[in-house]
């Protein structure tokens, strides 16, 4: 309730599949409200019923709305807290679905300390952004077909984080599908990315930031803090 420019906590990430992620103790930011095991403000429920803003269906789509939104993130971690155990349900959950994207995502197995946990958001949206610019900056710049090249003495070499970046949505459909990531976008954002960043670990062996062209200019120039209210086109 300390940081105006979040609204939401969830125990989801939609990129959460296990070959995707790693570190249990990694908690993010994400502009696209994740849908599954969250949290909201009170900030936020009072702002709902004062506007009168709850949808009769379709809540979750709602979330994502800017009337809502209103610019703030949700957090999320990077190996996921929740789990989606059944194949049969409403909306997408069935079918080729349910098999790419939601049975093979990683719940986390060994507690963690919330202490552990916090410290890469517990600074605010200025200290966050200030990490990822810093991120992007020192991240090596690279092709897909990189990313995609098995690299199995990668990690042992401790290497940097890489680059890859797209031009628009369609762009990120394409290179997010190829790495196996669920490459859908809400209200002109990819799901589980922030100022158009998405972060996984990659067949090559590094974590990747999928980055939007915006972001990574963003990241070159001298704006401390990255707009979380811009559509990406």
């Amino acid at each position: 309730d300390k940081d105006p420019s979040l609204y939401c906590a969830s125990a989801w990430n939609d990129n959460g599949m296990s070959p995707l992620v790693k570190d249990p103790r990694m908690v993010r930011r994400t502009d696209v409200f994740p849908g599954l095991g969250w949290m909201l403000r009170r900030e936020l429920w009072s702002e709902i019923v004062r506007d009168r803003t709850w949808p009769l269906a379709f809540w979750d789509e709602a979330m994502r709305e800017p009337q809502i939104r209103k610019g703030r993130s949700c957090l999320i971690p990077e190996v996921n807290r929740a789990y989606t155990f059944g194949s049969q349900g409403s909306s997408q959950t069935g079918g080729q679905w349910w098999k790419k994207f939601l049975q093979p995502i990683r719940l986390n197995e060994r507690p963690q300390p919330w202490t552990l946990l916090l410290n890469t958001t517990s600074g605010g949206k200025r200290e966050y952004d200030l990490q990822l610019r810093r991120t992007l900056q020192a991240a090596e710049s690279h092709t897909i077909e990189d990313a995609l090249r098995m690299d199995p003495g990668a990690e042992a070499a401790n290497p940097r984080d890489w680059v890859v970046e797209y031009r628009d949505l369609r762009d990120f459909e394409s290179k997010a599908g190829r790495l196996s990531m669920l490459n859908e976008y809400k209200e002109g954002r990819p799901r589980g990315g922030y100022c158009g960043v998405v972060t996984i670990w990659a067949p090559c062996g590094r974590r990747v930031l999928l980055a939007h062209a915006s972001a990574v200019a963003w990241a070159k120039g001298s704006e401390p803090e990255c707009d979380g209210r811009a559509r990406l086109p």
